[in-house]
C-alpha cells in the first residue's frame, strides 16, 4: 500500500527529530544504508574499537532476533543506550520497547550500563539551539527490570519462529487496533464484536470464552449498555435504529444554518515563532450557510498563509463570517475546542468568540443518540456515514481525502517543500476542496 501523506510526513518528523538529536553527539558513527547483516558485523568492529565512542543506529541480530538502538554512547563500564522518540510524554510502551532493544544487545555480548530517553521538551520554541529541543529520562532500572521479565520467553518465541509453519493466530483484545486485523481474524466477518463500541476488555473476555466473535450471536441476557445494546438489535434485526427524540433534536436548529468545520496543523518542530512543540494551530474552515435544509445560501472559505501565523486573523475572519443569528452545526466536539483554544489565546475577542460556542449544535451528538445502522460498524464519524446515507457523495476523487494529509500539506507549503509555484497553489486549491467537502 502506497502511504498517505499524512503517513509520509508523521514518518519524516520522526527522521528530523532522530537527525536533530544526533547532532547532540559530535564525532558519532552513522550505520546508514546497510543491510541488516552486514550493519550488525560493522557495529560489533565499532563497538570493540575503544577509539569510537558514540554509534547511531547500531544493528544487532543474534538468533532469529534484530534490534537498532538510536544512539550508543561508551562508558567505563559498559554502553550507554538512548532512545530517541518524537513524543513530548513519557510512555510505558517506551519502556517495553527499549527493553527489547537492550536485551538484543545483552545477547550479542555487549553490556547496558544506562538506558535512557531522549523526548520533545515542551518548552522549546523555533530558533532554540538543539539541546533546548530534547528532555532526557533516565529509565536504566525500569529497562533492566524488564529485561530480566522478557529473558525467559526468548527461546520460546525462538523455537516458534524458526518453526517452518507460522502459529494459528489467536483472538486478542489488542487486535482490535491491528491495521492488519481486516486480513486476520477479521477477514469474512461483517459484524465482528470489535464494531460494539466502547468494548472493555472484561466484556470482550466474557464474549471470546462463549466462542462468540459476530455480533448476531450475542444473546439477549448478555449484559451491554444501552448504546451497545442498540448496534446489537441493528445487526440482528438488519433494520436501523431510530430514536423518539431524533425530530425534536433536529427542531432544535434555528435557521439559517451555518455548517462550520476547521483543519488544523500540529508539528513537532514547531512551523512559527512562539508556539511550542505540537500545539494544534487551526490553519483553515469552511462554512456552508443554509436557509432550510440542502439549501445553501452562501460559502465561506479560509485559508492561512502557510508563511506566517495567521491565528488570529483567522479568527477573526471568522467571527465576521458566523455573525448573525442561527445554530452553527458542527460534526464531534473539535470545533468546540478549537474556538475555545482561540479565545484563550486572544482574550480580547473572546467574547464574540464565546458568543459563537452558544450557537453550536453537534449534529454527531444527535445521530449518536438517536440513529445508527448496521452499516455503521460502531462509529458515526463522518467518513463511516457519508457512504451509508449519502452513496453519491464520496472523497474518493479528491487529491486530498483526510485530515492526516491536510495536515501534511499545510505545513508541506509551510516548510517550503513545494518549489514550483503552480504545485503549491494547486496543493492549496486542494486544501480548500477538503475542507469545504466536509460541510457540504
Amino acid at each position: 500500500r502506497v502511504p498517505t501523506l499524512g503517513e509520509r510526513f508523521h514518518r519524516e518528523q520522526g527522521m528530523e527529530i532522530g537527525r536533530r538529536a544526533r547532532e547532540l553527539y559530535p564525532n558519532g558513527f552513522l550505520m546508514d544504508d546497510m543491510d541488516t547483516v552486514s550493519a550488525s558485523k560493522k557495529t560489533k568492529s565499532l563497538m570493540n574499537d575503544p577509539n569510537v565512542s558514540i554509534i547511531f543506529e547500531g544493528a544487532f541480530l543474534i538468533d532469529s532476533f534484530a534490534a537498532k538502538a538510536d544512539i550508543l554512547k561508551r562508558k567505563r563500564d559498559g554502553w550507554h543506550m538512548i532512545e530517541v522518540k518524537s513524543s513530548m510524554n513519557d510512555k510505558e510502551e517506551f519502556i517495553d520497547d527499549m527493553a527489547y532493544t537492550a536485551m538484543v544487545i545483552d545477547r550479542c555480548g555487549f553490556n547496558i550500563s544506562n538506558v535512557s530517553l531522549l523526548l520533545i521538551s515542551k518548552d522549546f520554541r523555533l530558533g532554540m539551539r538543539t539541546e533546548n529541543l530534547f528532555v532526557e529520562i533516565d529509565h536504566t532500572d525500569e529497562v533492566l527490570d524488564r529485561v530480566e521479565a522478557f529473558k525467559p520467553f526468548w527461546e520460546q518465541i525462538e523455537e516458534i519462529s524458526r518453526k517452518p509453519v507460522k502459529p494459528e493466530p489467536k483472538l486478542r483484545f489488542e487486535c482490535r487496533k491491528c491495521e492488519l486485523f481486516k486480513e486476520c481474524l477479521g477477514k469474512g466477518i461483517n459484524n465482528h464484536i470489535f464494531d460494539i463500541p466502547r468494548l472493555t476488555q472484561s466484556k470482550f473476555d466474557k464474549l471470546t470464552e462463549l466462542c462468540i466473535v459476530c455480533i448476531e450471536n450475542i444473546p439477549d441476557e448478555f449484559p451491554l449498555t444501552e448504546n451497545q445494546a442498540r448496534v446489537r438489535g441493528c445487526v440482528q434485526t438488519k433494520r436501523p435504529f431510530v430514536g423518539g427524540r431524533l425530530k425534536s433534536e433536529l427542531e432544535s436548529i434555528s435557521w439559517p444554518a451555518y455548517y462550520l468545520d476547521f483543519e488544523t496543523v500540529m508539528t513537532a518542530i514547531p512551523l512559527y515563532p512562539n508556539i511550542a512543540p505540537y500545539t494544534q494551530i487551526p490553519t483553515q474552515y469552511s462554512i456552508h450557510k443554509c436557509s432550510e435544509p440542502g439549501h445553501v445560501i452562501d460559502h465561506f472559505e479560509y485559508l492561512a498563509d502557510p508563511s506566517k501565523d495567521c491565528e488570529r486573523e483567522l479568527a477573526e475572519n471568522l467571527i465576521n463570517d458566523l455573525k448573525g443569528e442561527g445554530s452553527i452545526i458542527i460534526y464531534s466536539n473539535f470545533e468546540k475546542t478549537i474556538i475555545t483554544s482561540l479565545g484563550r489565546v486572544y482574550p480580547e475577542l473572546s467574547r464574540d468568540l464565546n458568543s459563537l460556542i452558544d450557537r453550536l449544535i453537534d449534529l454527531e451528538g444527535i445521530i449518536r443518540r438517536n440513529f445508527y445502522h448496521l452499516d455503521f460498524h460502531g462509529s458515526t464519524s463522518i467518513k463511516r456515514i457519508l457512504p451509508v446515507l449519502v452513496p453519491d457523495m464520496s472523497y474518493d476523487e479528491l487529491e486530498i481525502a483526510d485530515g492526516d494529509s491536510a495536515m501534511a500539506a499545510f505545513a508541506y507549503l509551510a516548510l517550503g517543500k513545494y518549489k514550483k509555484a503552480r504545485e503549491a497553489e494547486s496543493t492549496k486549491r486542494n486544501l480548500l476542496e477538503y475542507c469545504k467537502q466536509d460541510t457540504l
